[in-house]
């Protein structure tokens, strides 16, 4: 009887303190890790919980009602109006789209201006900061690998070495070990270094570790601090500026690309007026959000779903699996 009593005085607790689960979903469909079938498995699961957009929570000074749960989205990818946006319609459910502008109406596999204004007309689909590019920097001076013919048809990897290299990638280019441009100062190649490359792929030389060790590291450089804080005004104003002329509304929540962060990233956040950083640190949330540490989790099948919701409904176990995460 009294481990009965014990058991039920710890659970008691453990659900006292309300969590805010928030989800994190870039794509949905055949192209992506979680189908459409198994998204709306788990919209049907929240069917009778509150779900908020960013801007309505910003309107709420980011204290969240109870039995809530944020859905989000990264990037905007077409899929999102194609296979995602229905789902959210049929079931009466909010979501954000943190969006990556560069590419929208351009890239087919990203949203177009008009289905972005059908989803937030809709009044389901609020639409946020997540950078202009979504581009990387070069984070250690460290051989990743070198760029192939199967290089090309990586989308991403072709506009990041595109980016870093400031000209159209060559097969052999070096590419180092990279992280989020918007979390670390990073390091740039000068064109000197481009310019050996290059030489020596038109010798028909091939590209090793050893090589680029010996005559090009001297060529990579570290970016300043003032280099660095322009980097994140541009990429972020930009963002920002585009968004709020196409939407007529001022946006001011951010998720970091990549889920990289630092603590001059929040610096400068505040600096530009940005009110929240989403992150993809794992846990739950408090009712009252910690505006620059929102935690998010992905879950790709139903199953994972129903468990981690479980936990993170619970702001105790959604710490503990925060912990051990």
């Amino acid at each position: 009887m009294i481990l009965i009593i014990v058991i039920i005085l710890i659970l008691f607790l453990v659900f006292l303190k309300e969590g805010i689960p928030c989800i994190m979903y870039h794509g949905v469909g055949l192209e992506s890790n979680l189908s459409t079938e198994e998204f709306e498995k788990q919209i049907k699961q929240i069917k009778n919980m509150n779900t908020y957009k960013f801007e309505e929570i910003q309107e709420l000074n980011y204290l969240i009602p109870r039995k809530s749960i944020l859905l989000t989205f990264d990037d905007g990818y077409r899929n999102n109006y194609t296979n995602a946006y229905p789902i959210l319609k049929k079931y009466n459910k909010k979501a954000t789209i943190f969006l990556n502008t560069a590419y929208v109406g351009i890239d087919d596999d990203y949203l177009t201006w008009d289905q972005i204004l059908e989803m937030y007309n809709s009044g389901l689909v609020d639409f946020q900061l997540h950078s202009h590019s979504h581009f990387s920097v070069i984070s250690r001076i460290e051989i990743d690998g070198f760029f192939s013919v199967e290089s090309f048809n990586k989308k991403e990897l072709y506009r990041e070495i595109k980016n870093i290299y400031r000209k159209e990638p060559r097969i052999g280019y070096p590419i180092f070990k990279r992280r989020g441009e918007l979390a670390v100062y990073g390091y740039k190649l000068t064109d000197k270094f481009i310019e050996i490359c290059d030489q020596l792929i038109d010798k028909k030389i091939v590209l090793t570790e050893e090589i680029v060790k010996e005559n090009l590291l001297n060529e990579v450089v570290a970016y300043s601090s003032e280099e660095y804080e322009n980097r994140i005004f541009r990429e972020v104003s930009k963002n920002k500026d585009i968004i709020d002329k196409k939407i007529a509304r001022e946006t001011l929540n951010f998720a970091n690309p990549w889920g990289h962060k630092s603590p001059e990233l929040v610096d400068n956040l505040k600096k530009i007026g940005i009110k929240s950083m989403i992150t993809t640190k794992k846990g739950t949330n408090s009712r009252k959000l910690s505006p620059y540490k929102v935690k998010r989790y992905e879950a790709n099948n139903i199953i994972k779903f129903r468990v981690l919701l479980l936990i993170n409904k619970s702001f105790v176990l959604g710490k503990i699996y925060e912990t051990l995460s």
